[in-house]
């Protein structure tokens, strides 16, 4: 599930910085699919959603215009790292072992946003 959490939000940021749906589009469904995030134990996808939480909190303090808030929002879509969740691997016989812990990190870049509004 997490997984398909993690692409729908990068979705749903995609339509917002793209002009297709509001702020207040984004934020009524991001909020209640998210609330639980702590709870799916995936440290990628719980720092991308504190991250905007963040954001869109300094935002409304009157931080930041909502032109601001896009271009803070939108490094959240051009790169982004998913961890995979520890694995151990054990060879040996019944007189020894070993035991490996691998490192999986997959990173990568994401599409050009193309605003259909002009934002200033």
């Amino acid at each position: 599930m997490s997984n398909s959490l993690d692409f729908n939000i990068r979705e749903r940021l995609a339509e917002y910085l793209a002009g297709e749906i509001s702020l207040h589009e984004f934020e009524d469904w991001f909020f209640p699919e998210t609330w639980d995030v702590d709870q799916l134990d995936n440290l990628a996808l719980t720092n991308l959603v504190y991250g905007i939480k963040l954001r869109l909190a300094e935002y409304s303090n009157g931080d930041w215009t909502e032109k601001e808030l896009r271009d803070r929002l939108r490094p959240f879509l051009q790169k982004h790292e998913m961890v995979a969740s520890p694995v151990q691997i054990q060879y040996g016989t019944s007189s020894t072992s070993l035991t490996i812990s691998p490192s999986v990190i997959y990173s990568g870049q994401s599409f050009g946003i193309k605003s259909s509004k002009e934002y200033v």
